[in-house]
């Protein structure tokens, strides 16, 4: 009778994976760099658009050349790493700027940068511009000699929005219906000054 010896299986193990610790550390380094940056940029932004709203232009000037400053290096830190445009609080810097920058514009009656000329992305511009409506909310608040020119301005810009096709629902979608709950204030505040005869 002949034996049948089953030897046990013998399983090879895979050459172990190389953890990229450099890249892994690199990306870290790189990631918090930008984070700060944006939030630099965030802040003095934030800060330029209250003077903006104030008329505090000496201090709008000598904050607009650093905003510039800062939102450059930024970009020039995500040339080398464009993936970190995924990063959702990096991109609320940029947001931030185009506002101010839109808003400053405005202000003196100078046309509004594109998105291509700000060199930031059309959902970015398209925030910032969302957020220019709602700091000329608060300009119909404070003069009811502009609050119809206001307005105005702020329906041609509801109007250059509705053809955009943005059917996922997603922050951008949220800042553009902003822009309409924006009008709508205005027409509030039009209302008002109308009841009390003041326009």
């Amino acid at each position: 009778m002949v034996q049948i010896h089953l030897r046990a299986p013998f399983y090879f193990m895979p050459k172990l994976p190389k953890i990229p610790y450099k890249l892994y550390n690199e990306h870290n380094r790189e990631r918090n760099a930008c984070l700060d940056l944006s939030d630099r940029l965030r802040i003095l932004s934030k800060s330029t658009i209250s003077f903006l709203i104030k008329n505090h232009r000496q201090v709008v000037d000598k904050n607009l050349p650093v905003m510039e400053k800062t939102f450059a290096t930024l970009q020039d830190k995500l040339k080398y790493h464009p993936y970190l445009y995924a990063v959702p609080a990096i991109n609320v810097g940029f947001e931030e700027y185009v506002e101010a920058v839109l808003l400053s514009n405005y202000l003196k009656n100078k046309p509004l940068p594109t998105a291509a000329s700000l060199k930031v992305t059309a959902d970015t511009y398209l925030g910032g511009l969302s957020d220019l409506t709602g700091e000329l909310v608060r300009l119909a608040h404070q003069d009811k000699k502009q609050v119809k020119t206001i307005h105005d301005y702020v329906a041609k810009i509801y109007d250059l929005t509705i053809p955009l096709s943005i059917t996922r629902n997603n922050s951008t979608r949220t800042k553009l219906e902003t822009i309409g709950t924006n009008l709508k204030k205005i027409e509030s505040v039009i209302y008002d000054l109308k009841l009390r005869d003041k326009i």
